[in-house]
């Protein structure tokens, strides 16, 4: 999940947004399931109470991020972000026993991650790569403009 959060880094509020979204579906399943669960499940009440404890924080701390990253983004998430943000999703699923369900939440950057694929394996006819994160230098202008794909 640390990889499927940072593969799409780059773009203001991207990081920080999909982190509250899944956040904030951490949040909702834990509180279906609480209130579904009958009381003598106490250990299935536990888990899904442990990972709502993380949830919170987690979607809290992500959505004042969300706030000063959004356009004209005020801080970069980085790697930190990217690394805490899949741990703490990661933990969430793991100590709440719904790793299974937790795909579920990750299905937009697994398909991503597919649609990708192509553009980093080198072969001939491969899809160009645009360098998105290294953008280009005008030196007439002496502006960085966006890089794009010939």
């Amino acid at each position: 999940s640390t990889m499927a959060i940072n593969v799409l880094a780059g773009v203001n509020g991207l990081e920080s947004g999909q982190a509250v979204i899944i956040g904030a579906s951490i949040i909702a399943l834990n509180l279906i399931q609480l209130h579904h669960a009958p009381e003598a499940w106490e250990d299935f009440r536990g888990h899904q109470l442990f990972s709502l404890y993380l949830a919170i924080p987690f979607t809290a701390v992500s959505s004042a991020l969300f706030y000063f990253n959004w356009w004209p983004s005020a801080v970069f998430c980085g790697d930190t972000f990217c690394y805490f943000a899949g741990m703490a999703i990661a933990a969430c699923g793991i100590l709440g026993h719904f790793s299974k369900t937790l795909w579920l939440f990750l299905l937009p950057q697994l398909l991503n991650f597919a649609y990708m694929i192509p553009q980093y394996v080198q072969y001939p006819g491969a899809i160009p790569c645009p360098r998105h994160r290294m953008p280009a230098f005008d030196t007439a202008t002496g502006l960085v403009k966006a890089s794009v794909v010939r």
